[in-house]
């Protein structure tokens, strides 16, 4: 397994797609609204995102190129959404779900977390394997 696995155009496309899902999900029109209610800010309270957006993507796009190694190649993509939803049972569920208990967040908050989580996953897994894998 080397980087001539790499799909550095799939990883890029997935981080695009799991982050335009982000702007909808965190929108008002979805749960944006009870998001800022949860983790206790006011929407006047609210800084600009542009810095935590960029980390974001750069995570995005490292958890493309994970799957993109762990999906086999030639792999349709009912394959690739299988590989993203076990990256994400094994990864994404257990480490929101431990901090949160830490942090005491609710369970509500961590459910608004893992269902971006999950979506992303499945999105990025999907976008990973149609552009090859």
């Amino acid at each position: 397994m080397g980087l001539d696995n790499l799909n550095l155009l799939g990883a890029i496309a997935g981080a695009i797609g799991a982050m335009a899902l982000g702007s909808l999900w965190y929108s008002p029109f979805l749960f944006g609204n009870r998001w800022q209610e949860l983790i206790g800010i006011a929407p006047d309270e609210m800084t600009s995102p542009v810095a935590a957006m960029g980390v974001a993507a750069i995570m995005f796009v490292l958890y493309g190129v994970g799957l993109g190694w762990i999906i086999p190649d030639g792999a349709n993509v009912g394959i690739g959404l299988m590989w993203g939803f076990l990256a994400f049972w094994a990864f994404a569920l257990p480490a929101t779900v431990v901090n949160g208990v830490f942090e005491r967040r609710s369970w509500n908050l961590m459910a608004i977390y893992l269902g971006y989580l999950l979506l992303s996953s499945l999105l990025i897994a999907a976008i990973v394997t149609f552009l090859g894998g």
